[in-house]
């Protein structure tokens, strides 16, 4: 386990950080799982209410876009939209946000100190969280 110091880190030396950090890696696994099991879920559903549509490789953007066409589940679009932008931010962007090629949203980047890799390993941690909630709900409906 890495001991902090609290002293200020570049982007690209908290990315190293993160990259060191095996509780930040589970719980960035644990949020791909998560987002794993949501995206069979919805396929259940879609496929239950649409016999034609092959979801074989679908992602999660398409089938929200599957689930705004259809009748089911539709309370939950603003929701799984929310988590789609999370999850994709978390496990496709962190590196240029790090290296500030994108713009500071979802994820602080300025004012980084070491010890600020547990805060994102909790985001990632409420994110999983969140994910297995909403596919708890997606199951129940289903």
């Amino acid at each position: 386990m890495h001991m902090y110091e609290g002293k200020i880190v570049s982007g690209r030396e908290f990315f190293a950080l993160l990259e060191e950090s095996e509780d930040f890696c589970v719980m960035l696994g644990r949020v791909v799982l998560a987002a794993g099991r949501l995206e069979a879920l919805i396929c259940d559903v879609v496929e239950s209410e649409k016999t034609d549509v092959d979801l074989s490789y679908a992602t999660l953007g398409k089938l929200i876009s599957h689930i705004r066409d259809s009748s089911v589940l539709k309370d939950l679009v603003m929701s799984l939209d929310m988590l789609k932008t999370q999850r994709n931010y978390l496990t496709h962007n962190i590196y240029q946000l790090l290296s500030d090629r994108i713009p500071e949203t979802i994820l602080e980047r300025e004012g980084l100190l070491d010890s600020d890799v547990t805060t994102y390993i909790s985001r990632a941690r409420e994110l999983a969280d969140n994910l297995n909630h909403l596919s708890d709900m997606v199951a129940r409906r289903n």
